[in-house]
């Protein structure tokens, strides 16, 4: 952590903070779905199922955090990500583990820095060689959010 009078940690305990909220309300659209409608697409071209989006968040950060964060070699498959499928458990397996791994390599990353530069597996228009630790913890944050919204209504309009 800095000499900053403490905003460094208050930073990151609300960028946690911030993320948790997000998995909470992924976890919660996803047990709030049965086995068959977390796998429905609307029938909106280019739309994707409640479990796709979930699967490409978890993707999401392991690539972000995990492989370019920390330099790990965490295979992604992003095109594929929008295509899966699974039951809810195998997904809400996947999301507690990803959750518990991401403090690590949030922790790590901004320990020590950026460790995977050289990596490639996003379509951010973003220059990876520039993008601080900050950044990285706040875009993941940001696609959670966002992802978390189409999330709900996708689960609301496979209801209606």
């Amino acid at each position: 952590m800095s000499d900053d009078g403490g905003h460094t940690r208050e930073w990151q305990l609300a960028a946690l903070d911030t993320a948790d909220r997000c998995w909470d309300g992924i976890v919660a659209v996803v047990t709030d779905m049965t086995e068959s409608t977390v796998n429905q697409r609307l029938s909106i071209p280019g739309s994707n199922s409640v479990f796709a989006i979930a699967h490409h968040c978890v993707e999401m950060t392991r690539w972000w955090l995990g492989t370019f964060g920390c330099g790990l070699d965490l295979p992604r498959d992003r095109a594929g990500e929008f295509e899966a499928t699974g039951t809810r458990d195998e997904l809400l397996a996947r999301i507690a583990a990803v959750r518990s791994e991401s403090s690590v390599w949030t922790q790590q990353m901004l320990d020590v820095g950026i460790a995977g530069r050289d990596a490639r597996g996003t379509t951010a228009d973003v220059d990876l060689a520039t993008v601080s630790a900050q950044w990285v913890v706040l875009h993941v944050i940001h696609e959670l959010a966002q992802h978390l919204g189409q999330m709900q209504i996708t689960r609301d309009a496979v209801r209606a």
